[in-house]
């Protein structure tokens, strides 16, 4: 961000200038916001391995990530298989094409490749915390650069536990989620994930305080309520559990599952409902790096209308900043949908005794209540990727 105009210990970003290629081209929330831009999605036939292999290799790198912004995976596929031999087994590239993979349905694919030499390798890389964070914009760098890699071993892991889940492979999947975990300790949708894996693997402990810390690190997950809620309803808890499924619903008034587990629990004698084998539902399927429903938080898309906060955050959910202090600044991620609601968040990695992080998660709870003004594309309103800086005390 450029710069900001502040209001207490929050700040709204101003738009800022067109970024370079490597720069992640987060939206701000700010009275005129620049959405992440992407070339328009392209139609036509799938190009084909010989006109990849003639381009030259960033050329073809940059038509491969243009069509990950687009959505159309599969044709991301073609090219990067085609590109691949070109990289020098780059495991970067290996990770983009595995995740492409899975969002186009050749999970098979997917986790041969997942599971083979150098993607088991990324996963063990020892790196040091400031590679901790998620892939760019100009992502397609990283694919062609003397088969370096980059990344962050997370997508690995949480690749592997999403797909393994997708094949009811629950044991492996588990493994997988640990590891998501201990790469991310801090991600409330992480530990939701393995909080799932657990139970469906038949380790109820675990499952049961994975999905309470699921709760505690993002409560604005309606599946990670629903999934405590049913473990309360296992051990006897019919209040409790029935207060956890009206705190799904509050979030998501659709969310099926809650609301029929809330008129089954008040039945006399009703057995509990089996646990999930979703990791998420409906828009919060984004959040999963391998479903095909986007926008993703690195893609980029062009909207004539940005989106706009018309709400600002309360400022009981911040600190007075102290001064002399050096502020930690947090980068919130949201997703705002067509009707301008909050339906999604994305917290950057940083390290555990850098700040309490029962500040943002008190910043999280209000999420749900911060309304926009849609972005629009062609008069239309899009679901868009906004940023909102905070400035807290460490």
């Amino acid at each position: 961000m450029l710069g900001c105009t502040a209001v207490g210990s929050w700040a709204q970003s101003p738009a800022p200038a067109k970024a370079p290629a490597s720069t992640p081209p987060k939206t701000s929330a700010t009275s005129n916001p620049t959405t992440k831009a992407a070339t328009k999605p392209k139609t036509g036939t799938a190009p084909s391995r010989s006109a990849s292999t003639q381009r030259p290799v960033p050329e073809v790198a940059h038509q491969a990530r243009e069509l990950e912004d687009s959505g159309a995976y599969a044709r991301a596929v073609i090219v990067q298989r085609a590109l691949r031999p070109r990289a020098n087994l780059d495991g970067d590239l290996e990770l983009a094409l595995a995740i492409n993979e899975g969002r186009s349905g050749a999970i098979d694919s997917a986790l041969a490749r997942l599971s083979g030499p150098i993607l088991s390798k990324a996963a063990l890389d020892s790196m040091p915390w400031q590679r901790r964070q998620e892939y760019p914009y100009g992502r397609e760098a990283a694919w062609i650069n003397g088969g370096r890699f980059d990344g962050w071993h997370w997508y690995v892991c949480r690749a592997r536990a999403e797909l393994l889940a997708l094949r009811g492979r629950w044991n492996e999947a588990l493994e997988a989620a640990r590891a998501s975990v201990a790469a991310r300790a801090l991600s409330g949708k992480d530990w939701l994930i393995l909080a799932v894996c657990a139970g469906r693997a038949g380790q109820d402990d675990e499952a049961r305080v994975a999905a309470e810390r699921a709760v505690e690190l993002d409560p604005t997950l309606p599946e990670a309520f629903y999934v405590s809620g049913l473990w309360d309803w296992k051990q006897g808890r019919r209040a409790a559990a029935a207060a956890r499924f009206r705190e799904a619903l509050a979030l998501d008034s659709a969310y099926a599952p809650a609301g029929l587990a809330l008129v089954r629990s008040r039945l006399p004698g009703t057995a509990p409902d089996t646990l999930p084998t979703a990791l998420l539902t409906g828009v919060r399927r984004i959040a999963l790096v391998t479903s095909p429903l986007g926008p993703k938080p690195e893609e980029f898309h062009q909207m004539d209308v940005s989106a706009t906060l018309l709400t600002s955050p309360d400022s009981a959910v911040v600190d007075s900043l102290v001064p002399g202090v050096k502020p930690v600044r947090l980068v919130l991620s949201v997703l705002v949908d067509e009707n301008g609601r909050s339906v999604l968040n994305e917290v950057p990695w940083f390290p555990p005794d850098r700040l309490d992080f029962r500040k943002i998660t008190r910043i999280l709870r209000a999420v749900p209540s911060w309304i926009f003004n849609p972005a629009k594309r062609l008069g239309r309103p899009q679901r868009v990727w906004v940023s909102i800086d905070f400035y807290l005390n460490p």
